[in-house]
């Protein structure tokens, strides 16, 4: 009956709307008990935020075979023109194939009250996500909904109620999902509702809570189990340069009705196992691949450039099962010569497995972590693994990239994976690549003359990330515009050096690391002191030796942090420098610099004389992680002040023969 009665309502304001705006008869939304609670949000009261979600009331229905219903009423309020700006439209995602999605009511509530509908029709259009596109992707069932909210003003609450019925479960017969409960605006007042049948487990959590924020009541109504959450007077999240996703460190809900991470599991494999049976053509490349190599490593390279390179990464999804997450069959990938990442994984999955390795198709979320204690299966990427007779992780390897030598990419490392067995496994982490691997080595022999002229050669080899960086850059430059940038590069670090003879690797040629060399010249890198002594500052000591070490040691820009700060990569720089002196000094000050060597960071520097004629300095640096904790951000400060300082302590050279 009330929802009858709420129907007739609906219809009446309806009408009286296409006559005429609905005036209500207030003074302010106080007059009204129904909005009166948006009496209280302004800007007096939520001083800085530009908006704030005064309202919302969620609630989700569903049954035993994992379909559901969402019902979700908003009230957000304007506060100011970045409010506006940010709010100006509306955006909810569309997956055709599991939901329909139906916009009940759409308005915007004026101060005095006034309600003015959106028209829908004019002011809303579906369009196909730009990530889908930028990736060669067409899904003609995965849609985005914008609505413009073209009469918003400052004070103005938008006000919708939106509802998504979704018919097909992504895993049969279960739910799982996060509901944030804190936003980078304030949340006056959030009440989220499950109801369910009382003979389907569900379990839930509410992660990183904030004391006093939210409250949690559960009860039966007959065979119906009711769980509440309200959140209530949430302060908003300021947002910290390079943190981790939101979805991470804020107070958030999980729920499921998974049982664990290992049904995830197992879930994953019998959806994806039947389409891996290789075609007589496959069993045929394979041969033809592997034919005449020696050793493991050289048949696992083979197989996989030629999937990475030969099958090009596009595809439209037409899956009829579980679109997004089930592949083709690995015979039409291969006969096509394309496919998405699903497609691509499970064909080099196929294949290895002829060559007789032990390898299995596994889902990541690229870039993230999730939590452990609720299987919310959120993954937005699939790669394969190669693993040993015991089934543990040997290599990773993402076949999606046409170009990367790297069989597995920095930016999808340290993420959550879930690998598909028949046994179920619980949730990884996709393992970290040693700094080395990303190694940058500058080797410099020079000479410091009678002079005080420092003159010598430069040689650089790249591996890993850093040679990807190189390649990248140079590739799409002409021989004069590539010699110019690496020039640059030095230049930018120490401007008073003269640069003479560059060469390169060509970078199209991936059979050896990338590599360079320069000759140089600096006319006056030392001082003459008032008794004769000379300050000598080595090329080592140039500010940011690296290649990547303004850009991510650049991230750790802020006095403190309350969030992880996400480098993204770890890395080495290593620089050598072997100088001779022409005029051989009779004693040499060596600067004290502090050594740091710690789980996140590794800085040292050493020096090494050789019969006084000639001075090694080794200096590395090298960061571990590819993401760090707000206690150790401290150690990232430390370094870096520390390597401010040492490019100010000289070496002194006294008394010269």
């Amino acid at each position: 009956m009330k929802r009858k009665r709420e129907k007739k309502l609906f219809i009446l304001m309806a009408f009286l709307c296409l006559v005429g705006t609905l005036c209500l008869p207030l003074a302010g939304h106080g007059s009204d008990a129904s909005l009166a609670f948006l009496t209280q949000v302004n800007k007096a009261n939520y001083p800085n935020a530009h908006a704030v979600l005064s309202k919302e009331v969620e609630e989700l229905r569903f049954k035993r075979d994992g379909s559901h219903v969402n019902v979700d009423e908003v009230f957000l309020t304007i506060l100011d023109e970045d409010g506006k700006r940010s709010q100006k439209i509306q955006a909810f995602y569309l997956n055709k194939d599991y939901s329909r999605f139906h916009v009940e009511i759409m308005e915007i509530i004026k101060p005095d009250g006034k309600r003015i509908p959106v028209d829908l029709k004019t002011n809303s259009k579906e369009e196909t996500p730009t990530s889908d596109t930028e990736a060669n992707i067409y899904d003609p069932n995965q849609k985005i909904l914008k609505i413009f909210l073209p009469d918003l003003k400052l004070g103005d609450t938008i006000h919708y109620k939106v509802r998504r019925d979704t018919f097909k479960s992504t895993i049969q017969n279960h739910i799982y999902g996060m509901i944030l409960g804190q936003y980078t605006i304030p949340i006056k007042s959030y009440e989220f509702t499950i109801r369910g049948p009382t003979d389907v487990k569900l379990y839930t959590l509410v992660k990183d809570k904030i004391k006093g924020k939210v409250t949690h009541k559960e009860w039966k109504e007959g065979k119906t189990q009711v769980q509440r959450w309200i959140f209530k007077d949430v302060p908003q999240l300021t947002p910290e340069p390079s943190m981790p996703s939101f979805m991470r460190v804020v107070m958030r809900l999980l729920y499921s009705t998974l049982p664990s991470w290992e049904a995830a599991s197992r879930w994953y494999y019998h959806l994806t196992e039947p389409k891996l049976k290789p075609t007589p053509a496959i069993i045929a490349k394979v041969e033809e691949l592997t034919k005449g190599l020696k050793g493991d490593n050289a048949k696992i390279r083979a197989l996989f450039y030629f999937v990475a390179q030969k099958i090009r990464y596009m595809g439209i999804t037409a899956e009829k099962n579980r679109p997004g997450f089930e592949p083709h069959e690995v015979g039409l990938t291969f006969s096509r010569r394309y496919g998405v990442c699903r497609d691509k994984a499970a064909l080099l999955v196929s294949m290895l497995r002829v060559a007789g390795f032990r390898a299995n198709m596994v889902l990541v979320n690229v870039g993230g972590k999730l939590d452990k204690e609720i299987p919310v299966p959120y993954f937005n990427h699939a790669v394969v693994v190669l693993r040993d007779t015991s089934g543990s992780p040997l290599l990773y390897m993402d076949p999606t990239s046409e170009t990367s030598k790297q069989f597995f990419p920095d930016y999808e490392r340290d993420s959550s994976c879930l690998i598909a067995d028949k046994d179920g496994e619980s949730l990884h982490l996709t393992p970290v690549l040693p700094p080395d691997r990303n190694l940058y080595q500058l080797t410099i022999r020079d000479v410091l003359s009678k002079k005080h002229t420092l003159y010598g050669k430069i040689d650089a080899v790249c591996t890993g990330f850093v040679d990807t960086v190189f390649r990248s850059i140079l590739m799409v430059k002409g021989q004069e515009e590539r010699e110019d940038f690496l020039r640059q590069i030095f230049l930018s670090r120490y401007p008073s050096m003269a640069i003479a003879h560059v060469t390169l690797l060509d970078p199209a040629d991936r059979s050896r690391p990338f590599s360079f060399s320069l000759d140089f010249q600096i006319d006056r890198p030392a001082i003459i002191g008032k008794n004769g002594e000379t300050f000598f500052i080595p090329l080592s000591d140039m500010p940011r030796p690296g290649i990547l070490d303004a850009w991510i040691l650049g991230k750790a820009n802020m006095v403190k942090r309350r969030f992880p700060l996400r480098f993204g990569y770890t890395y080495k720089t290593r620089v050598v420098e072997i100088v001779h002196f022409v005029q051989v000094p009779m004693e040499i000050e060596l600067p004290v610099i502090p050594n740091v060597l710690n789980d996140t960071v590794e800085a040292w520097t050493s020096f090494t004389l050789k019969k006084g004629a000639t001075l090694v300095i080794n200096r590395e640096f090298a960061l571990k992680k590819l993401e760090v904790s707000p206690e150790e951000y401290r150690d990232i400060l430390k370094i870096q002040h520390d390597r401010r300082q040492r490019v100010i302590l000289p070496i002194i050279l006294r008394r010269e023969k």
